[in-house]
């Protein structure tokens, strides 16, 4: 979210409308993230409290044993005219294609 933040003129330079996360948490969870993170409107948050976007696009992973359930995955995309261009799935325990900046990199 901070890499995001940071870069959100320029991303918005590039032409994109809206940037936007997506999380297996419930509205209220991605309200108070977003007052935390202080999004104020910048990046429009949306909860995925089922995981069925997340399931739907092949992108969960199942942590029940570590106590967390069905989650999501950590990625970022670009979508245009609601197709899906480029797709970044982070690897495990890396944080390096998700990243605001790969993303910028793209566009």
């Amino acid at each position: 979210m901070p890499g995001f933040l940071a870069n959100i003129d320029a991303i918005k330079s590039k032409g994109v409308d809206t940037v936007a996360c997506i999380s297996v948490n419930d509205a209220f969870v991605m309200g108070a993230w977003a007052k935390d993170q202080k999004t104020d409107g910048k990046i429009l948050m949306l909860g995925d409290g089922s995981g069925e976007f997340s399931q739907a696009m092949g992108l969960t992973m199942d942590l029940t044993k570590n106590g967390l359930g069905v989650r999501s995955q950590r990625y970022a995309m670009i979508v245009q005219d609601g197709v899906i261009k480029d797709l970044f799935v982070e690897k495990p325990g890396a944080f390096e294609a998700s990243t605001a900046e790969n993303v910028l990199k793209h566009l």
